[in-house]
C-alpha cells in the first residue's frame, strides 16, 4: 500500500485545515460571559491605592512588547533556540506557558479591576483599564458596559484574551450571559503551542454554540510573512459534533490563491473523519509518473477502510485497499490488497503469461486476551514474483524481498509454561529460489522458570513440528525435546552458571526420494556447559573526565557426544555466521534438525569505560575466541568434511561513544590460521546542533566455505557507504548516500537530493539510483542483462498544515543513517 492511514484508535486522518481553531472557538464561548458575571457580582472596583500588584494580571514585558507574543530571536533565551526558533528567527513565548491548567477556571472566583466603575439603574460602566482574572483565564480592554437586565455586554479598546496556549486579540467584544452568545470583531488569534496564527472579520458564538467565523485566515508562518495562509469567506464550528464546514475556501501561495474549494468540511478534534488525505507524487523508471491520492473512509469508531486509486503511466491504475478492525474481544485486524486489472507494462515483459492482472493480498493481526493468551497474523500473497520491486515502490528494502511470510500464531503465557502454535509457510519472490518448507504446524511448549540465583531451575521444552513442501523434496514430521536443570550463582564480583540436560530428536518421513531410506530417524545427545565471569573495577581518568573502568573476562565450556545424523533432514537449519556473541551459544546451528556435537572452551574479554559523574557508557570493547579440543564432526550438508581446526576465528568487537554526538560501532572477524580477515565492518555517526548527520561505514565478508560447499564460488562483498544530511544556513540542505562496491568499483546504489526549508513551508527534490537485486545477491556487474533503475520524488509541505510526497521521507529514513523526520 503506498500510504499508511494512522492508527485506528485516535489520529485524525483528514487533513485538519482548520482543526486549531477548536481552542480558539473555547476561549470565546467561555472566556467573555466571565466579564458578565464580573459585573454583575460588582467585583469591577477600582484597585486600593498602594495595591495596584495585588490586581495586576500584566503578562511580562516581553508580550506587551510583541503583541502577538512572537519574541525575535536575538531576545529569545538560549535554551528555548530550537531548530524551528532558527529557522523562523524567532518563535511565539506564551507568558502563562507555566499557569496550573490542572483547575478549571469556572471553579476559581473572579478578580476584576478598572480605574473607575459608574452605576446607572441596571447599566455597569467600567473605564480606564478593565481586567478581569479567573483562574488560568485573563480578559483585558480599555472599556466595558453590562446591562444587567438585559444581560447584555460589550468590552472595547483594543481587548485581550489569554488562556494557556491562547492568544485572542480583537477591537470590541460583545456577549449574552444569559444565552451565552458572543462576538468579536477585527480579531487576531494565535495558537502558542501549534505556532499557528490567524485573523478574522468577525468571530461569532450563537444561542446553540456553533462559532461562525466571516472572512477567516489561517496560517503556521511568523507574524509579517504570508507564504502561505487558508483563507474562507463562512465558516462554521460545531465543537460538540468537533466538525467544521467552510465556504468559499483559498489556499494562497506568496498572497496569491492557488486553490479554491467551494465547500469543505473539517475535523476540529482528533476524532477520526472521512476525507481526503494527501497525494504521492513521483517518476520511476519501473513505471514513469506515478500518483496516488488516497481517500479515508470512517465508517464506525473501530473500524475504517482507506481506498488509494493509484496511476501508474506506463502500467495503468492500481486500486489499492485497506481495512481496519479494533475490538478488545478479537484484537486488531488489518485487511488490505491491490488489484491492477491490466498492467501494460508487464504485458510487454512477460508476454508468454497468459494472465497480465496484478495483485497483492495481507493480512495483519494481534491479539492480546486476558493477559495470558497472544495471537498474531502475517499473511502476505503477490500475483507473480516481480510484484513487490514493480510496484511497491515505496521501500528499496521491501521490493527486494525473496519471499512473503504467511504465518499465524497463537501463545500461551502461563505462571509456569509457555506454549506456542505457528502455521508458518513462505512465498518465494524468485524464480530460482525454492520455496522454504511450511511449518504446518509447529506446537512448542516451555517450562518458565523464575531464574533465582542460588536456586536449582529445571530445564523443559518440547517441540513438534510438521513440514510440507510443493516441491518433490523429503516432507515430514519432527519431534525435538531437552530436560534438564540448572543452577545460576550471581555475585556482585561474578557470576557462575552450570547447565546439564539431553536433547532428543526423532523424525516420521515421506518421499525421501531414495529406496532403502531410513524414514524414522532418531537421535539423542547430553550437553554440559559452565559459564563464568568475573567483573574488575578501577577509577581512573581520561582527558580530565573521571571514569571507572570494567574488565570483565568469561569462560564459556561446552560438551556435547557426537551421534551420526547423516541421514536427518534439513527442514529450518543452518550455520550460523560467527561472531563475537556466538562464542556463548551452546549451538552453532540454527533451526533443530542438528544436535552439533562439542567439546570446546569459549574465552572472551570485555571492558568498559562509564562516566562517575553520569553513569554514561562511553565505550565497551570484547575479544574472544573458542578453542577446540576434538573436531567437529555434525555438519549440516551429508557428507562434508568435518571441522579440524584448533581454534576458531577471533572475534571482536567496539561501541564508542564519546558524546551525545558521535557514534562508532564496530566488528571483525579475523582467521588466524590463514591470517585473513574474513569479516569486518565499522560504523560512524556524527550529528551537529544545526541537525547535520554524517554517516560513514564499511562492510567486508569473505565466502564461508566452512558452511557449505557451494558457497567456495561466491565472491568476497567488499562495501562502503556515505550518506549525510547537511543544512547551508537558515533555508537550504543538501542530503545524499551512496553504497559503493569496492570489489567491482561502481556504486550499488545512490541517492542526492535538495532541501527548501523555510518557517511555515518545505520543498524537497530528491532522485535515486539502484540497481535491482535481491537482498544478499552479490552484483554481477559484468552481466549485460544488468540495468540500473532510478526513481525522481517531490515533496511539499505546508507547515501545520501537511503535504504530498510522503515517498521522500521514507527513502530519506532509509537510506541516511540516523536521518528522522522532524513533525510540523
Amino acid at each position: 500500500m503506498t500510504t499508511a492511514p494512522p492508527t485506528a484508535e485516535s489520529t485524525p486522518v483528514s487533513s485538519p485545515l482548520f482543526a486549531k481553531r477548536q481552542r480558539l472557538a473555547l476561549a470565546l464561548s467561555l472566556a467573555l460571559p466571565v466579564l458578565a458575571q464580573a459585573a454583575q457580582e460588582s467585583a469591577a472596583e477600582p484597585c486600593p491605592a498602594g495595591d495596584q500588584a495585588l490586581c495586576s494580571t500584566d503578562v511580562p514585558p516581553a508580550a506587551n512588547a510583541y503583541p502577538l507574543d512572537w519574541v525575535p530571536i536575538r531576545e529569545v533565551p538560549e535554551e528555548l533556540q530550537d531548530e524551528e526558533c532558527r529557522s523562523c528567527r524567532g518563535r511565539y513565548i506564551d507568558p502563562l506557558a507555566g499557569a496550573d491548567t490542572g483547575v478549571d477556571p469556572e471553579l476559581s472566583d473572579i478578580n476584576a479591576s478598572a480605574a473607575q466603575t459608574e452605576l446607572e439603574g441596571d447599566e455597569v460602566f467600567l473605564h480606564g483599564g478593565v481586567s478581569v482574572e479567573q483562574g488560568y483565564r485573563r480578559l483585558k480592554g480599555k472599556d466595558a458596559y453590562y446591562n444587567r437586565s438585559e444581560s447584555r455586554g460589550k468590552l472595547t479598546g483594543g481587548i485581550t484574551i489569554r488562556e494557556p496556549g491562547i492568544l485572542l486579540k480583537g477591537q470590541e467584544a460583545s456577549f449574552s450571559s444569559d444565552t451565552g452568545e458572543a462576538e468579536i470583531t477585527e480579531s487576531q488569534f494565535v495558537l502558542h503551542q501549534q505556532h499557528m496564527r490567524g485573523a478574522a472579520r468577525s468571530l461569532r458564538r450563537d444561542a446553540q454554540g456553533l462559532v461562525h467565523v466571516e472572512n477567516g485566515a489561517l496560517s503556521y508562518c511568523a507574524p509579517g510573512e504570508q507564504d502561505w495562509e487558508i483563507r474562507a469567506d463562512e465558516m462554521e464550528l460545531d465543537l460538540d459534533e468537533g466538525l467544521g464546514t467552510a465556504r468559499g475556501a483559498k489556499v494562497a501561495v506568496g498572497g496569491m490563491p492557488v486553490l479554491y474549494l467551494p465547500w469543505l468540511r473539517f475535523p476540529l478534534d482528533d476524532r477520526r473523519r472521512s476525507g481526503l488525505l494527501w497525494p504521492d507524487i513521483g517518476s520511476d523508471t519501473r513505471g514513469g509518473i506515478d500518483i496516488a491520492a488516497p481517500i479515508y473512509l470512517n465508517l464506525a469508531p473501530n473500524y475504517d477502510a482507506l481506498y488509494t486509486p493509484r496511476y501508474i503511466e506506463e502500467r495503468g491504475v492500481n486500486n489499492e485497499v485497506e481495512l481496519r478492525y479494533l475490538n478488545p474481544a478479537v484484537g486488531s485486524w488489518s485487511v488490505g490488497g491491490a488489484y491492477m486489472e491490466t498492467d501494460k507494462r508487464y504485458e510487454d515483459e512477460r508476454p508468454e503469461q497468459r494472465d497480465h492482472s496484478r495483485w497483492l493480498g495481507k493480512v495483519e493481526h494481534n491479539g492480546l486476551f486476558g493477559q495470558r493468551w497472544r495471537s498474531r497474523v502475517d499473511y502476505s500473497k503477490a500475483s507473480d514474483v516481480d510484484y513487490l520491486k514493480d510496484l511497491q515502490t515505496t521501500n528499496l528494502e521491501t521490493r527486494r524481498e525473496t519471499s512473503l511470510l504467511q504465518l499465524g500464531s497463537l501463545d500461551y503465557l502461563g505462571d509456569d509454561w509457555l506454549f506456542d502454535l505457528d502455521f508458518q509457510q513462505f512465498q518465494s519472490l524468485a524464480d530460482d529460489i525454492n520455496n522454504d518448507y511450511q511449518k504446518l504446524p509447529q506446537f512448542t511448549g516451555q517450562y518458565r522458570g523464575e531464574y533465582e540465583p542460588f536456586a536449582l531451575e529445571p530445564i523443559l521444552l518440547g517441540q513438534y513440528s510438521y513440514f510440507d513442501t510443493d516441491d518433490n523434496r523429503v516432507k515430514g514430521q519432527r519431534i525435538y525435546g531437552e530436560a534438564g536443570v540448572t543452577y545460576p550463582m550471581l555475585w556482585q564480583f561474578g557470576f557462575l552458571k552450570p547447565t546439564a540436560k539431553y536433547r532428543y530428536l526423532e523424525y516420521e518421513l515421506t518421499d525421501l526420494g531414495s529406496p532403502g531410506a531410513n524414514d524414522s530417524p532418531s537421535t539423542g545427545t547430553p550437553l554440559f556447559s559452565l559459564d563464568g565471569g568475573l567483573y574488575f573495577e578501577r577509577q581512573t581518568t581520561l582527558l580530565d573526565r573521571g571514569l571507572l573502568q570494567t574488565l570483565e573476562p568469561r569462560l564459556y565450556y561446552l560438551y556435547s557426544e557426537y551421534e551420526d545424523q547423516s541421514e536427518q533432514p534439513d527442514f529450518d537449519s543452518a550455520e550460523l555466521t560467527f561472531t563475537y556473541n556466538q562464542l556463548f551459544r551452546e549451538t552453532r546451528f540454527s533451526g533443530r534438525d542438528r544436535l552439533d556435537d562439542a567439546d570446546q572452551l569459549s574465552v572472551g574479554m570485555t571492558t568498559r569505560y562509564i562516566s562517575e559523574e553520569d553513569g554514561r557508557e562511553h565505550l565497551n570493547a570484547s575479544i574472544g575466541q573458542i578453542f577446540y579440543f576434538r573436531d567437529r564432526q555434525v555438519r549440516l550438508l551429508s557428507g562434508a568434511e568435518p571441522l579440524d581446526q584448533s581454534s576458531s576465528e577471533m572475534a571482536g568487537e567496539v561501541n564508542f561513544y564519546p558524546n551525545e554526538r558521535l557514534t562508532v560501532r564496530g566488528s571483525l572477524v579475523w582467521d588466524p590460521h590463514s591470517t585473513d580477515m574474513n569479516a569486518g565492518n565499522v560504523q560512524a555517526s556524527y550529528e551537529r546542533d544545526d541537525s547535520s548527520i554524517f554517516s560513514v561505514g564499511y562492510s567486508y565478508r569473505r565466502p564461508l566455505t566452512t558452511i557449505q560447499t557451494e558457497n567456495r564460488n561466491q565472491q568476497v562483498t567488499e562495501q562502503a557507504h556515505f550518506s549525510a544530511y547537511v543544512p547551508l544556513g537558515n533555508r537550504w540542505s543538501l542530503f545524499g548516500a551512496v553504497n559503493y562496491s569496492v570489489e567491482a568499483g561502481e556504486s550499488v546504489e545512490d541517492m542526492f537530493g535538495v532541501e527548501y526549508d523555510t518557517c511555515c513551508w518545505q520543498v524537497r527534490l530528491l532522485h535515486l539510483r539502484y540497481y535491482d537485486s535481491v537482498t544478499g545477491e552479490t552484483l554481477d556487474f559484468n552481466d549485460p542483462n544488468l540495468e540500473q533503475e532510478s526513481s525522481t520524488q517531490v515533496q511539499i509541505v505546508l507547515k501545520g498544515m501537511g503535504g504530498f510526497g510522503s515517498r521522500v521521507t521514507g527513502l530519506m529514513e532509509d537510506m541516511i543513517r540516523g536521518y528522522r523526520e522532524r513533525e510540523y
